[in-house]
């Protein structure tokens, strides 16, 4: 009876398992790495990635599992040297691969279950590119005038679909709802950004001053909220901006400078969400506001709301996250201590963050790869001409793997400051320990080491910069 019990409780297992995670295996021909490597991001409201790294054995075959939410899809990427395939994988896949490295893209195929749906996304890529570089074509057309912008936005949508139109076969029902959403959602959320950024395009330069007529692109978004479509990230990013485009739409700027106006129509937003969203929708949207604003709003406001967070939704999955976050705030916040950092610089040397006492600094965390870090690090010239005889440390650490690639952009735009990499990318200690969740970050760290503000300005707003800065020389 104990053998049989045992025997059941070993196979009730492996079905909850299999559920929760995916198979893939393969054969690999032609490499040109050691090893395979997948990354995603389960996680909806940060950025905190998985890596899973196999090695083929000489014939070039691998197995492997890796864990993922179960009930949605997670988009994920398969890396083999500089050849990235996407995927889409789902709690239960079973999936086997074969690829050739010579001609990667066009070899790529897969067996098993799930398989119908990579198969799409790999005939995608040779036809039409990777999803996520739909982003770029559109954001092409926000230089254009509105109603070209919507004809133009609309035509990429058009064949998108178009193109699963044609190749559905054998494709499930949730993949196809999932996927004419991701593109739907992705035009949604770039009306929202057309008014301010299509000024900003104009003008060559920064501006909070959006004329009327940029807001007629609004009248093609509608108010569509949809809880099954959280898995979707271009419905996430739709739902964290709806409510405060249309009030600025509506004559409603966020004056920045203004903390208490600010924090208005904040609650303003708050206010429309809570009326107008499903629960589940209303829950995700909630913790991206709290999650996102904990590092620039005053502690005490963010706690508050996360309490309030806590005692609606008792049992949320987000409640890990936000906790995280409201820590990492209550660490970083004005008068803690810095984090202490090994530097090991361009030259090979190694110095310590903690040798800077006495000297204010300015810490930006930054990669080659990412180019409002470069466009911002133009900025600090302005910077550094008015505060050349100060004692002002300028401190930058990268994430790029590639080292050569920073340190041709620091030669060429002839940056000035103390440049260092460190190894783990997203998941180094130096990240976690600074709670950077997105790049470029900054921080404004005092004589005594200690952090100086709640919310660093960037270079481009150096005026404020500036001004922050020199409250700090005794």
């Amino acid at each position: 009876m104990k053998y049989l019990i045992l025997c059941l409780s070993v196979l009730l297992c492996n079905i909850v398992c299999a559920q929760d995670s995916v198979k893939l295996s393969g054969t690999i021909v032609n490499p040109v790495s050691d090893s395979i490597l997948i990354s995603y991001n389960d996680n909806p409201i940060a950025y905190y990635p998985k890596e899973y790294y196999l090695v083929p054995d000489k014939k070039g075959n691998f197995s492997m599992s890796f864990p993922v939410p179960h009930g949605r899809y997670v988009q994920a990427e398969l890396v083999h040297g500089r050849n990235l395939a996407e995927m889409l994988v789902q709690a239960g896949d079973s999936l086997y691969l074969s690829v050739d490295v010579a001609r990667f893209d066009s070899s790529l195929h897969f067996t098993g279950r799930g398989s119908a749906t990579e198969n799409f996304i790999a005939k995608h890529t040779l036809a039409l590119g990777k999803m996520n570089q739909y982003t770029i074509r559109v954001k092409t057309a926000i230089n254009k005038e509105p109603a070209v912008f919507l004809k133009n936005i609309e035509q990429e949508k058009n064949g998108e679909l178009s193109f699963l139109d044609k190749n559905k076969a054998g494709l499930p029902e949730s993949f196809m709802k999932y996927w004419t959403a991701f593109y739907q959602y992705y035009n949604f959320f770039f009306i929202q950004q057309y008014p301010q950024v299509h000024e900003i395009v104009r003008l060559r330069k920064y501006t909070d001053t959006i004329p009327k007529g940029n807001f007629a692109v609004l009248k093609q978004m509608p108010q569509a909220f949809n809880d099954s479509l959280l898995q979707v990230p271009s419905y996430m990013l739709y739902l964290t901006g709806v409510f405060e485009i249309q009030l600025k739409a509506a004559g409603y700027g966020y004056l920045v400078k203004d903390p208490v106006k600010l924090m208005e129509i904040q609650d303003s937003v708050n206010k429309l969400a809570n009326r107008y969203l499903p629960e589940k929708s209303l829950e995700y949207f909630t913790a991206q506001n709290i999650y996102g604003r904990a590092r620039s709003q005053e502690p005490g406001r963010t706690e508050s709301q996360f309490k309030e967070f806590k005692r609606r939704w008792p049992k949320s999955d987000f409640l890990p996250v936000l906790s995280k976050q409201v820590a990492i705030m209550e660490r970083l916040a004005p008068g803690q201590p810095a984090p202490d950092l090994e530097l090991v610089t361009r030259d090979g040397k190694t110095t310590h963050l903690s040798s800077l006492r006495g000297k204010v600094v300015y810490l930006t965390f930054w990669a080659g790869w990412c180019k409002q870090c470069v466009g911002e690090m133009t900025s600090m010239k302005k910077v550094t001409d008015l505060m050349k005889d100060k004692p002002l440390e300028l401190v930058y650490i990268s994430l790029n793997t590639e080292k050569a690639g920073d340190y041709k952009i620091i030669d060429k735009f002839k940056f000035e400051g103390d440049f260092a990499n460190i190894t783990g990318g997203w998941n180094a200690k130096e990240v976690q320990d600074y709670g950077v969740q997105s790049l470029p970050a900054y921080y404004l760290i005092d004589e005594d080491g200690n952090f100086a503000l709640q919310n660093t300005p960037a270079p481009s707003h150096y005026t404020e910069l500036i001004l922050a800065i020199e409250k700090l020389f005794h």
